[in-house]
């Protein structure tokens, strides 16, 4: 805005003499819901546990407030998870804005919410200054909803701070929707330029949740990937126990 070109002395009047006051300012805060595949080839969601009032103790996505006029939302959102998890330099991709009455007791808060899907080997978790702790946590969906778990703890959707149960739901719904018509599905992969199709559809399995069958995996990875150059063959092949496969490379 300090760049702003005024277009004419009125108009440049009316600015200079504007009076944001006359309307509420809501806070806004970019929480981030990242994705990670468990070593049992699970869907893992990393959560931070809140440190402060509100909600202090529970768990919840990472996230926290702009800082309105110094940085973007995105610069935030990566700013944040840094500073709760200790994780950086992955590609968050904006999920929806959330903005119900009454979603945060503090205040007024619009939260812009991202995603993030990234390999386990990459993400060395570490509680930052707003957080107890930051964990990794499976993902069971029950008939009363989604619980939470790993060796140490287990709870329900309904026990995560504000409506992180919400952001979550649609973080993995949009994910579902779209992950046959985009690429999501190889940020997960251990090694993009050494990968097989079994790997890969033990990816799109943990997202789907569901179990895919391999001959028309591989038929559609071959017609949607391969043919239309996005994939390539490396040349090799795989080494260790069974039949070896065919190696690929993005």
């Amino acid at each position: 805005m300090n760049d702003y070109i005024y277009e004419s002395e009125e108009e440049m009047n009316f600015l200079k003499s504007y009076d944001a006051s006359k309307y509420e300012r809501p806070s806004v805060t970019a929480d981030i819901v990242i994705f990670t595949l468990g070593d049992a080839g699970n869907l893992q969601v990393l959560l931070i546990k809140r440190g402060g009032f509100p909600y202090k103790g529970r768990w919840a996505i990472p996230g926290g407030f702009v800082n309105v006029g110094k940085e973007s939302v995105d610069e935030a959102a990566a700013r944040e998870l840094k500073e709760e998890t200790g994780v950086e330099n992955v590609y968050l991709k904006q999920l929806y804005t959330f903005g119900e009455p009454g979603r945060d007791p503090r205040t007024t808060v619009i939260s812009v919410a991202y995603t993030a899907l990234v390999p386990k080997g990459e993400l060395k978790v570490q509680a930052g200054d707003d957080a107890q702790e930051a964990r990794l946590f499976n993902i069971r969906y029950d008939v009363n909803g989604i619980i939470f778990y790993n060796d140490e703890l287990s709870f329900t959707e309904d026990k995560l701070a504000f409506d992180h149960r919400d952001i979550i739901r649609m973080a993995i719904t949009r994910i579902r929707n779209r992950i046959d018509y985009e690429d999501d599905a190889f940020s997960l992969l251990k090694n993009k330029h050494r990968f097989t199709i079994s790997e890969l559809k033990v990816i799109y399995e943990a997202i789907k949740n569901e179990k895919l069958d391999l001959p028309n995996f591989r038929k559609a990875f071959l017609r949607d990937y391969v043919a239309k150059g996005k994939v390539h063959e490396s040349g090799e092949t795989s080494i260790g126990k069974g039949k070896p496969a065919k190696l690929y490379s993005i």
